[in-house]
């Protein structure tokens, strides 16, 4: 016994599965999109948290240099205490 494709049973099974096929086309398109959204999402995030960590770091060079100064303006002050008042008023 062969069947045809005339016979209905046959196409309806034939219809069913290409709507199946086709619903979990669009589950996948959905699925899809949502991924992409999330990456956006997430791409988004890391260039902005990037942007955070460099304004950081500059903020961290500038108090470094501050630091530096004040070091150096504090030996240089040091020195100046240890070495004593100066001779030059007599």
């Amino acid at each position: 016994m062969t069947t045809s494709t005339h016979d209905p049973d046959t196409q309806r099974r034939a219809g069913k599965l290409l709507a199946d096929g086709a619903e979990a086309e669009l589950q996948l398109l959905r699925t899809e999109r949502k991924a992409e959204k999330r990456l956006a999402e997430a791409m988004a995030a890391l260039a902005s948290d990037e942007a955070r960590v460099a304004r950081a770091q500059q903020r961290l060079q500038r108090s470094r240099a501050a630091v530096a100064e004040a070091e150096a303006t504090l030996r240089e002050v040091q020195a100046r205490r240890a070495a004593g008042p100066k001779s030059d008023q007599a």
